[in-house]
């Protein structure tokens, strides 16, 4: 396979820039920091291209936002500019990655995302006796960005883009080793270890955690272990099966492959083994094989948000930054 090349010349191209700031503001134009880049844009734009190309650019420091989405989670916060150049770098892998993408994927891809991940479970509920639940222990804290910069190594052959990411990828383990970060993230003094973690809150660290770190683990699962249905989201994996024994060594087998290869735990690696003809809970969802209607919670944590975005911006402004979870109420 050859590797890509020419990537930062791509991000760099005339007005490629401004249309990546143009997608980076939908639903944020309120914020303060959005809208003093955008009302000196074009200047805002040509600084920004010009420490790219030069190989000037660094990422400014991270802040931490605790949020609890039920459970709590550190949100590393950038400013306005370094999501910008997220969001430019992400694009840049979407179109190297996009292609070699199981359709098992289902996150943060046109095209796919939550309903459809959810359409599919059910899919898989009808046509299977058996099914398990896995997810990753504290997942983005434990990545290693070592890893991150091998893989990408294979596919990019880019230095300076390299490079690019390099920056951003470097902020994780430093974020994470904060005592307050740990604290606030429900994190162990023994896991993750130290030198992991990918701080999550823009773009481009969704990009990598969901595809790029996991995109082998994907055609493995399919292409090796030849489970007949399988949906990843993110760090949340669903195997479904005909024989309750095969499905539990599919678990076993999937725990070793991720602790071997990535060097990541499962969060239970004994996860039960469930009836398809039972409710699974997964993706804010209750789904059988006759219905699905969104978890409680979830519809509790939509309306705060509904209220919120009416206190913030408006009626117009709420409707469009909630776009997408008004499904919840029809799906």
């Amino acid at each position: 396979m050859s590797r890509a090349t020419g990537l930062l010349a791509s991000l760099c191209a005339p007005g490629e820039l401004a249309t990546v700031a143009q997608r980076c503001a939908r639903g944020k134009r309120r914020q303060s920091d959005v809208a003093w880049f955008l009302f000196d844009e074009a200047r805002q734009v040509a600084t920004l291209r010009d420490a790219l190309t030069t190989a000037t650019w660094r990422p400014a420091p991270l802040a931490a936002l605790v949020v609890r989405d039920p459970k709590p989670r550190v949100i590393a916060r950038s400013p306005f500019e370094d999501r910008v150049v997220h969001l430019a770098l992400a694009r840049r892998l979407e179109a190297v990655y996009g292609p070699s993408l199981s359709p098992s994927d289902f996150a943060c891809r046109p095209g796919w995302g939550q309903h459809r991940a959810v359409l599919a479970l059910q899919r898989h509920l009808r046509c299977n006796t058996w099914a398990v639940h896995l997810d990753v222990r504290a997942y983005f804290p434990s990545i290693d960005p070592g890893r991150i910069a091998s893989l990408l190594g294979e596919r990019i052959a880019d230095a300076p883009f390299l490079d690019l990411v390099g920056h951003m990828l470097a902020q994780g383990p430093a974020f994470y080793a904060e005592p307050s970060v740990r604290a606030a993230g429900g994190l162990t003094p023994e896991w993750p270890p130290p030198g992991r973690g990918l701080a999550i809150g823009s773009s481009l660290s969704q990009h990598l955690a969901a595809h790029v770190y996991l995109n082998a683990f994907d055609h493995w699962i399919k292409r090796r272990l030849r489970v007949p249905g399988y949906v990843r989201y993110v760090d949340d994996i669903f195997l479904f099966g005909r024989g309750r024994a095969e499905v539990r060594a599919w678990r076993e087998a999937v725990g070793e492959w991720l602790a071997v290869n990535r060097g990541l735990r499962l969060k239970a690696p004994d996860a039960p083994v469930i009836a398809c003809a039972a409710t699974l809970h997964g993706l804010g969802y209750r789904i059988s094989r006759e219905a699905r209607a969104p978890r409680v919670r979830t519809l509790r944590r939509l309306r705060q948000r509904v209220a919120e975005e009416m206190r913030g911006g408006g009626a117009v402004d709420a409707a469009r930054s909630l776009a997408s979870s008004a499904g919840l109420w029809v799906f």
